[in-house]
This record gives structure tokens, C-alpha cells and sequence, in this order.
């Protein structure tokens, strides 16, 4: 490098404007004559997107990706799929208030990244249907997949359904797990203060050993208090749970053995004067500790991704619901497994880059030194100038 040019090529720390307000936009102008229709094949007007190509979304989902390096050095199986649920939940974190739509690749458009040990490329393979295929790897993993994003308006909200199967490697084990991540979807289209939510199930599969991993993503439709609640187990080839994992896919997630969760549960049913739950037909809690809000050991039973095409969750009028910290619900043994990273303090205004991490992931993938554009093929994300000039 040129002595006195280092300034000129140091990567930046957030993106050079401030998000244009969105106030004067009437949404619902827009999306009217779009309700049960899927809106990736509809023009939005561009201020409703941020300046990032949903390739570098994509490459957000690595943003705990230690997780993966922590899993595969991991002895036993069911550690392995602990650690493997929690990437799964902690991939989803930065989708929290993030209400700007990424902009649409084209055909053929490429992405690349690397970091923190590991390395993603990105590619738009697919135009109609729009189809975005990665593919990332380090020493320790290897992790790819495809994403067919799907939208549909329903009136008062807007759903986001995820279509694909993503699929992450142990080469060292020899294991290969599947899932396919929940739906989204954004409230109060109309009226009130937008707001996120993740909901439906995700089966996390290990073909190697047979180990599942079954995770519920809560609705807050039923009640305010499931907002962002995220609970599931573990179980072994022979469906014997083995860890209950719970928390919030917006704050973090814990691990227990099952059979702390059980004494916990029997514990609460005691102390409030409830039935022991040994004592139903199928072994499970007819009701459960109010601590845990309705946790419900049933639920776990008939999970099906399916459940995920189903619609929305129920509307609920007004505002963001309100729910207590997840952290309040401490079974005793529980390991920390994940915790969301501090967002910056300002980032309500640069481009509504609401991400986990004090240096955002978001404008880490949008920094671009001038040097750097010397070296890039056409097809790359910076070329275009609708992301790379804001």
C-alpha cells in the first residue's frame, strides 16, 4: 500500500446517509390489490428497500457461525445438535425490526465474503422463480442451501415464507444436517407501528445418526406473552428426549436435560397445588408451571414443516405486544448455548441497519474499499450501483 493512502482504503463503520423516512409512504396504497398474491413478482417503489442485495442477506445468517466450529468439536451427538439448533435460531436474530426489503439480485449475480475463520460465496441461480443458492465452509463445516423467497400479502400483514432446504456438514463426523428455516411475518400493514415476528416449526435432522431436533417457533397470536418465545427438544434415534431448549430467537437461547425440565415442571405443579404430570396416560404435564407460559410438551409431537404454509398467525390489533424477558424462565442446569449481540445506538437511523453485533454485519457487507473494485467480476453484488452508491 501507498504511504498516505491507508485512510482511503480503511473499511468503514456505517454507511455514509441516514435512512430516509418512510412516513409518506402509504403501503397500503401499494400492496391493496395485492392481498393472497405473491409479492416477489411486484414492484415496490425503492425506498421501501435498504441498500443491500438479499445475497448479502443471505450471508447475515453466518454472523454466529462459531457456533458451528463449537458444535463440531463437540464429542457427543446430542451436543452437536444442541449447538446446531442454536445456529439455527441465532440465524434468524437479525431479521428482528429489520422492516427494509433487501433488493432483488439478478440473474447470475455473485456475492463473497469472508471472515472469522470462514468463507461464503452467494449466487442468484434462478430469476422467475428467484432462487438464491450459497455455499460456505471452514476447516470445521461445510454449509449450503438454496432460498426461494416467498411473499403474500393477507390484508393487514405481509408473510415471508423462506422456501428451501439448507444443509450443514460435520466432515469430521461424517453427519449431515437439514432444516428449513420458519416463516415471517410483518405486522400492522395498515394501521400501527410495523413489527416482526418468526413463527411455525423447524425440524433440525442428523441423516448420520438420527438425532432430531425439534424446535417451535411461538406465535404471539395466542398470546402476547409467546412473542419471540422459541422452546423445543432434542431426541435420539428412538424419539427419547434428551435436552428441552428454550428462549427467544431475539435475545438468546438455553439448554437443559430433559429431565431437569421434567423435575422443574413436576416442581411447579407441586408447589401450586397441580396434579404430578407422572400420573397421565402419556407422561406429560396436563398443565404446566406458569413460569414457563404455557409451555406444552404435546406440542412437540406432531411437528411438521408444513405447518409453516398454513397462513399468518392470528392479527392482533394495535401495537407491538408486550412480553416479559425470556429470561425470567431459568430451569436450574441450563446452559447459556447463545446471546444476541448489542445493536449500535444509532442504528434506528443508518438505513435501518438493525443488526446484531456492535460492528453490524450489514455494513461489514456493504464496505467496499476503492482498491478492491479493481479485482471484482461483473457479476459481483458492488457493481451495481443501486447498493454500492448508498
Amino acid at each position: 500500500m501507498a504511504e498516505g493512502t491507508q485512510e482511503e482504503h480503511l473499511k468503514r463503520t456505517s454507511l455514509p446517509a441516514k435512512m430516509i423516512s418512510r412516513k409518506e409512504v402509504s403501503i397500503w396504497a401499494i400492496l391493496k390489490n395485492c392481498i393472497g398474491k405473491d409479492l416477489s413478482k411486484i414492484t415496490m417503489p425503492v425506498i421501501l428497500n435498504e441498500p443491500l442485495s438479499f445475497l448479502q442477506r443471505l450471508c447475515e445468517y453466518m454472523e454466529y457461525a462459531g457456533l458451528l466450529t463449537i458444535a463440531a468439536q463437540k464429542e457427543t451427538a446430542e451436543e452437536r445438535m444442541a449447538h446446531v439448533a442454536a445456529f439455527a435460531v441465532s440465524a434468524l436474530a437479525s431479521n428482528w425490526d429489520r422492516l427494509g426489503k433487501p433488493f432483488n439480485p439478478l440473474l447470475g449475480e455473485t456475492y463473497e465474503l469472508q471472515r472469522d475463520g470462514y468463507r461464503i460465496v452467494c449466487e442468484q441461480v434462478s430469476h422467475h422463480p428467484p432462487v438464491s443458492a450459497f455455499h460456505a465452509e471452514s476447516p470445521d463445516f461445510k454449509f449450503h442451501g438454496s432460498i426461494n423467497p416467498k411473499l403474500k400479502f393477507w390484508g393487514k400483514s405481509v408473510e415471508i415464507q423462506p422456501k428451501g432446504v439448507v444443509t450443514l456438514e460435520f466432515p469430521k463426523w461424517n453427519e449431515a444436517y437439514t432444516w428449513t428455516n420458519v416463516n415471517c411475518c410483518v405486522h400492522n400493514i395498515i394501521v400501527g407501528k410495523l413489527w416482526i415476528e418468526q413463527y411455525g416449526s423447524m425440524e433440525i435432522t442428523n441423516h448420520s445418526t438420527g438425532h432430531v431436533a425439534l424446535l417451535t417457533f411461538k406465535s404471539s397470536g395466542s398470546a402476547a406473552k409467546n412473542l419471540h418465545r422459541v422452546e423445543g427438544f432434542v431426541q435420539d434415534e428412538n424419539k427419547k428426549k434428551l435436552f428441552f431448549l428454550y428462549g427467544k430467537w431475539t435475545e438468546f437461547i438455553k439448554c437443559c436435560p430433559a429431565e431437569n425440565y421434567e423435575s422443574y415442571l413436576r416442581e411447579g405443579n407441586k408447589k401450586n397445588g397441580e396434579k404430578d404430570f407422572t400420573d397421565s396416560p402419556d407422561g406429560t404435564p396436563k398443565k404446566m408451571f406458569s413460569k414457563l407460559h404455557s409451555f406444552k410438551l404435546n406440542s412437540f409431537r406432531s411437528l411438521s414443516i408444513q405447518d409453516n404454509d398454513n397462513g399468518p398467525p392470528p392479527e392482533i390489533e394495535g401495537d407491538i405486544p408486550k412480553s416479559e424477558s425470556a429470561y425470567s424462565l431459568d430451569i436450574p442446569n441450563s446452559t447459556l448455548m447463545w446471546s444476541c449481540k448489542a445493536r449500535p445506538e444509532n442504528s434506528d437511523e443508518i438505513c435501518s441497519h438493525k443488526i446484531c453485533g456492535t460492528m453490524t454485519s450489514a455494513r461489514l457487507l456493504q464496505y467496499m474499499a476503492n482498491f478492491i473494485s479493481l479485482f471484482l467480476c461483473e457479476s459481483y453484488t458492488y457493481v451495481y450501483e443501486d447498493t454500492r452508491k448508498k
